[in-house]
This record gives structure tokens, C-alpha cells and sequence, in this order.
């Protein structure tokens, strides 16, 4: 089997994906907090227009893993292999990281005098559900997406030409899962935790994989280059990133009328464009990386390479950081409110950061905290088995 070809630019993509999470976070409180204000628009459209970076992240693993995997026979050695690294490096950290916002969320609320079997019982809910704190609900659907991976890369192994039709698959069963919920729901058959499962992400995660998969094909028109822009090729980026513009604003002015003028709007509408804008950012993203990596030489380059391969442990070690920068006090206008917002952003984004990096560096471990360590940089620019 021949080697796959190392693509460092999607460490790009997971810094891009990040600095979005993070923006979202960071701007979590704003939304009620400057309602009436002049500075409620910026602040909505910060929240809303980064909503993609979740789905980003779940289009990314989809790549990564069909890239590696869809032309290696599926044996009992490679499933053992591929389970064991996520054992490690995912599972691990979670464990690791859902205990530390398990007691910071016990200490903030005063629960820890609450009878020890409740206490457990709140415990593995949290585990379970991944709700310990608000953001390690990815983890949950990472892990569930690793349980159907099997499954999927065999149907797609055994009818190679269904890749074509993934992204379809993809949208079908997620909007039949919304569809059924909402209703479903609403007429009160059964009570579906809609955000932590991952049929919810489909759609993204099946695009990774075909994408993937023709990759090879593919690459000529995702790849933004000179030459495909005089081949014709730039009216496509035109028109992709346009879409991808206006479905993003469209998206950020439906939440605008709700919030200003209580306007009630079917909520297929916030789903649908929500979709459209995050499906259509896993392409601009992609397209951005690889025009962001130049020839891998720059500041700006090595920085966004190191915070992409540092992404998953500033992803769970962040909240953690802008939680205690909160207990900071401010005081002043609008001016100082806006630098207060930035600085949690910049505060929790490079904090975490540098504690990664350094852990990395210093702390043989720290991949039972922080995951799988960042791959050292080739000497020279063979091609690599790993994305």
C-alpha cells in the first residue's frame, strides 16, 4: 500500500477552528449582557458567525480518519491498533478533564456537602453525557463517531463508489433525525438530547470522508493556486466564498431579529442555515489553510501550525482559564468592556496554549492530559503514513 501524502496544513485548519471555539466562549455572556447596546451587534455576529467551528471539527476527523484508513484492510490488528490510540489519547484526558470541571463546578456552586451516593450519581451523569462542563459534550460525539467508523469505512470499502453519495447519506439522516425531533418532540413521544448526539453532525463528518476518499481528484479544485486560477477554476472559490459570506450573515441577522424584535421564525430556518454555513466553511477553511501555509516558512505559519497541533488540549483546558480570568474585576464603559471581552479571549487562547506547548515539551506524560503530543517536523518533506 502505498504512503499517503502528510497534509501539515490541516493543523492550520485546527487553529482557525480554535480561535473560533474560543471566540464563541469568550463572547458567551455577551449576548445578554450588552442587549439594547451598540455593542450587541459586533458581539453577535463574533458568536454566531463562528458557530462553524465545532462542525469544523467533526468535518476534520472525518477526513483524517478515511484518509488513513480507506484503503487499509480492516483487520482485527487495525481495529485493536486504532481503538487503543483513542483509548489513550482521547479517553484519558477526558477522564483527566471531566474530574478537574467536575470539582470546579462542585467548589463554584457550594455542593460539596450534598450526600456522597448523590454526589457519584451527578458524577457519571457528567461522565456520561459529557456535560461536566459546556463544552466536553465533543468529546461524547467524537467518541460515538470512533464506535460507527468501523462500520461506515467497511460499507464504503465494500461499495467504493457510495463515497460519491456520502455527503448526501450524510444530510438525509441528520435532517431526518431533526425533522423527528422536533416533531416527534413536540407531540411528546420521547425526549432526544439532540446536541450530544452525533447524527447531529453527519453530514460534516460524511463530507471529511468523502472528500477524503477523492481527495486525490479533488485536490486540484480545492486547493486555491495560479494556475487553477487562470484555468477557470477561481470563479468556483469566488462563488463558494460568497455563499459562504452571505449564508454565514443571513444566519447571524435571523438571531438578530429574534433577539431585537422577538420575531418568531420557524426554527428549521436557524438549523437549516446554520448547516449551510458550516458545511460551506469546512471548504473555505480547508481552502484558507492551505493559502495561510505559503511555503511553511513564515511567523504567522510556524504559530498557526503549533496552535493547531496544539488544538485539542487548548480545547479542553480554555473554559478553565476564561473561568478564573472572570473572577477578574472590570469596570468602566463600553470601551473597557470590549478590551475585557478580547483580553478573555486572548487570555484563554494563549494561556492554554502555552501550557500545552510547555507540557509537551518539558512533561513526558502529558499526553494522559493534553492527548497525543504534537508530531515533530520533518527534516525534509517526505511523505508521511499520518494526516
Amino acid at each position: 500500500m502505498a504512503q499517503k501524502e502528510r497534509i501539515p496544513q490541516l493543523d492550520i485548519f485546527r487553529a482557525i477552528a480554535i480561535f473560533a471555539v474560543i471566540a464563541i466562549h469568550a463572547t458567551s455572556r455577551t449576548l445578554a449582557e450588552t442587549l439594547g447596546t451598540s455593542m450587541f451587534p459586533p458581539f453577535l455576529f463574533i458568536n454566531k458567525f463562528s458557530q462553524f467551528a465545532v462542525p469544523s471539527f467533526i468535518f476534520l476527523s472525518g477526513f483524517v480518519l478515511f484518509y488513513n484508513y480507506i484503503d487499509r484492510p480492516l483487520g482485527g490488528k487495525v481495529l485493536a491498533k486504532f481503538y487503543s490510540r483513542r483509548l489513550i489519547y482521547i479517553i484519558v484526558p477526558y477522564l483527566v478533564f471531566t474530574v478537574l470541571y467536575f470539582g470546579l463546578k462542585m467548589t463554584a456552586g457550594h455542593t460539596w456537602g450534598l450526600p456522597l451516593q448523590e454526589l457519584g450519581g451527578k458524577f457519571f451523569k457528567y461522565l456520561w453525557t459529557g456535560t461536566a462542563y459546556t463544552h466536553l459534550y465533543y468529546i461524547i460525539i467524537i467518541i460515538q463517531f470512533y464506535l460507527l467508523f468501523p462500520l461506515i469505512l467497511w460499507c464504503l470499502q465494500k461499495v467504493r463508489h457510495l463515497a460519491a453519495w456520502a455527503p448526501v447519506i450524510g444530510l438525509a439522516l441528520q435532517w431526518g433525525f431533526v425533522l423527528l425531533n422536533k416533531y416527534m418532540v413536540n407531540h411528546g413521544y420521547w425526549k432526544l438530547s439532540k446536541g450530544s448526539l452525533a447524527i447531529t453532525y453527519f453530514s460534516y463528518f460524511l463530507l471529511g470522508a468523502a472528500i477524503a476518499i477523492y481527495y486525490s481528484s479533488l485536490k486540484k479544485w480545492l486547493v486555491p493556486s495560479r494556475e487553477g486560477w487562470r484555468s477557470g477554476k477561481g470563479t468556483s472559490w469566488v462563488v463558494l466564498w460568497l455563499l459562504w459570506a452571505a449564508a454565514g450573515a443571513y444566519h447571524v441577522l435571523l438571531w438578530y431579529s429574534n433577539y431585537t424584535k422577538k420575531t418568531i421564525i420557524n426554527s428549521l430556518w436557524y438549523e437549516g442555515f446554520s448547516n449551510l454555513h458550516a458545511l460551506l466553511s469546512c471548504l473555505v477553511l480547508f481552502q484558507l489553510s492551505f493559502l495561510l501555509y505559503g511555503a511553511g516558512r513564515s511567523l504567522l505559519t510556524r504559530l498557526l501550525l503549533s496552535a493547531g497541533a496544539c488544538s485539542f488540549g487548548i480545547y479542553l483546558l480554555h473554559p478553565l482559564l476564561l473561568f478564573m480570568y472572570r473572577k477578574l474585576p472590570f469596570h468602566g464603559g463600553s470601551l473597557a468592556y470590549t478590551a475585557a471581552i478580547a483580553g478573555g479571549w486572548l487570555v484563554a487562547l494563549l494561556g492554554s496554549w502555552l501550557v500545552v506547548a510547555l507540557a509537551f515539551r518539558y512533561v513526558k506524560p502529558a499526553w494522559m492530559v493534553f492527548g497525543s503530543a504534537p508530531q515533530k517536523p520533518a527534516a525534509a518533506p517526505a511523505p508521511k503514513a499520518t494526516v
